[in-house]
C-alpha cells in the first residue's frame, strides 16, 4: 500500500525512493531535506546519532569521502496514514578493490505537514556464511 499526501502529491513510495537517491548521489541538500528535525540513525558500527544536525553533519562527511558505492535492494515497504517503513539490503564498497560490506536497513518514515520525512534510520551488518 502506497500513501499518497493529498497537499502535496508525493507518495511514501516516491519520498523513500527520494531519500535514498540523495544518498546514492551524495546530495547533501536533497538528502536534508527528507530527514525529520528528531531523526534516530543506528549507522552499522551500533553508533547512535540524533538529531538532525548529527546526521546531516555525519552525511557531509560520509559524502565527501573516497570513492565509494552504495547500491540498494528493495526488500519491503509499507505505509499507512502517517507511517511508511522501507527494508533494504545496501552494498557499500569503500573504493575501488575494497571489499563490499553488506547490511540491512530499516527506515521509517512520518507524515509531517505534507512531507515524508524520515524519522528512524536502524543498520544492521549482514554476516557472509
Amino acid at each position: 500500500m502506497d500513501v499518497q499526501d493529498p497537499n502535496t502529491g508525493e507518495t511514501a513510495d516516491r519520498a523513500i525512493e527520494r531519500h535514498l537517491g540523495a544518498v546514492v548521489a551524495r546530495d547533501l541538500e536533497a538528502y536534508r531535506a527528507t530527514v525529520h528535525p528528531d531523526v534516530t540513525v543506528i549507522i552499522p558500527s551500533g553508533d547512535m546519532l540524533s538529531g538532525a544536525d548529527e546526521v546531516v553533519g555525519f552525511h557531509r562527511e560520509w559524502f565527501a569521502g573516497g570513492d565509494w558505492t552504495y547500491t540498494v535492494d528493495h526488500r519491503r515497504s509499507t505505509a499507512t496514514e502517517a507511517t511508511a517503513t522501507a527494508v533494504v539490503d545496501v552494498t557499500y564498497v569503500g573504493g575501488p578493490g575494497a571489499e563490499p560490506s553488506r547490511f540491512r536497513m530499516g527506515l521509517t518514515f512520518t507524515r509531517v505537514g505534507g512531507a515524508w520525512l524520515l524519522i528512524h534510520d536502524q543498520c544492521t551488518v549482514l554476516r557472509s556464511e
